[in-house]
């Protein structure tokens, strides 16, 4: 399944690690695996890392780092909480957030509960009495999950969101933590690399082992496989003279949430292919099934009510996105090949009331 979620209502630190060490990371109440994401015009694997805090020393530019920092600034460690002046630095970062954002730091962490199952720390830096970054993390019993970083922009000089990383790392090392779970990269150059920076890291392999990442080749991962396959039909659809559309759909994970696992579109890459009386008519590749389908979708139209978080601007600005939670409708083609495939397209687009996509 390219997206799995559970609600734990409740977690033991023990618990909590063998989560972290089988892929899992924690979304404010949940815990959730994501094979896929839809960013910047891009489908991209999602690939967990992790480093070894008991092989882990600080370099030369880290410890120089720190020590200007804490020369300079208030540091302190605390339970996690919220305020004013946590919420206006979210508030300011929210526009450098991707994906699926939560309205408050408060959504972001409890969900509107009054408390988690997990056990979340936060570190705070402050100039004077001014709170310039403050980051969170949980604590597992031998790991620890890096969340979120906040801070002043007007204090980019001083790195801030790399500086309350390290003294997450700090955190761990004198707890004697052995893991320090800091997130996860893509599968092609992106703006999470910046993680790789902070030491020897491992991933978490298609084969759900853990492996340095110096042996991660992008062509094992499942985005390779839908990019790849997707694209090959394409091919054959232009061969064919088919029109087309190829679409980003970020609501996918819809499509694998509890009781409307059946209901909502579960492809993260469909092409569009027309409409006829009956919808818009789409096919995609299924990685879990290895073929393709083909089916009619419609948009939901009670969409918000199922949608408790903002979809960044980039899905309503840019035209390669459906920027709207679909539901599927009549099945024509459950799995085959593209060979099956294109005869049953031509067999539709042979209806007097086709029409081919805008």
């Amino acid at each position: 399944m390219l997206v799995q979620t559970h609600f734990p209502r409740q977690l033991s630190r023990v618990r909590y690690d063998q989560y972290l060490a089988s892929g899992w990371f924690r979304g404010a109440v949940m815990l959730y695996k994501m094979d896929l994401l839809c960013l910047d015009n891009e489908l991209y694997s999602v690939v967990n890392i992790r480093l070894n805090l008991e092989k882990f020393g600080f370099r030369k530019g880290q410890r120089k780092l720190l020590r200007k920092a804490e020369s300079k600034f208030k540091i302190c460690y605390g339970i996690a909480s919220t305020n004013k002046e946590k919420e206006a630095l979210y508030s300011s970062h929210k526009h450098r957030f991707k994906g699926f954002i939560h309205g408050t730091l408060e959504e972001y962490l409890n969900a509107g509960f009054q408390s988690t199952v997990f056990d979340t720390r936060e570190v705070c830096i402050y100039d004077g009495d001014k709170l310039i970054a403050v980051s969170y993390f949980d604590l597992g019993d031998i790991s620890m999950a890096s969340l979120l970083g906040l801070y002043d922009e007007q204090y980019a000089e001083w790195s801030l969101g790399k500086l309350t990383m390290l003294k997450e790392i700090e955190f761990g090392l004198a707890s004697e933590r052995k893991w320090f779970y800091p997130g996860y990269i893509l599968d092609k150059d992106s703006s999470f690399d910046y993680k790789l920076k902070l030491g020897n890291m491992e991933y978490y392999t298609p084969a759900k082992r853990w492996a340095k990442i110096e042996k991660f080749n992008p062509d094992n991962t499942i985005g390779h496989d839908v990019r790849s396959s997707t694209q090959k039909l394409i091919h054959a659809l232009e061969k064919e003279q088919i029109p087309n559309k190829p679409w980003l759909y970020p609501y996918f994970s819809m499509g694998y949430m509890g009781p409307w696992n059946a209901y909502f579109m579960r492809s993260p890459a469909p092409i569009e292919l027309g409409h006829d009386l009956g919808g818009m008519m789409v096919t995609a590749y299924s990685t879990e099934e290895k073929a393709y389908s083909l089916f009619r979708i419609h948009p939901c139209p009670d969409g918000p009510q199922f949608l408790n978080l903002e979809a960044s601007k980039e899905f309503s600005n840019s035209e390669e996105y459906l920027n709207h939670l679909y539901q599927i409708g009549d099945v024509i083609l459950e799995h085959g090949t593209i060979e099956v495939l294109l005869d049953q397209i031509r067999t539709w687009r042979k209806k007097p009331n086709y029409l081919p996509p805008a």
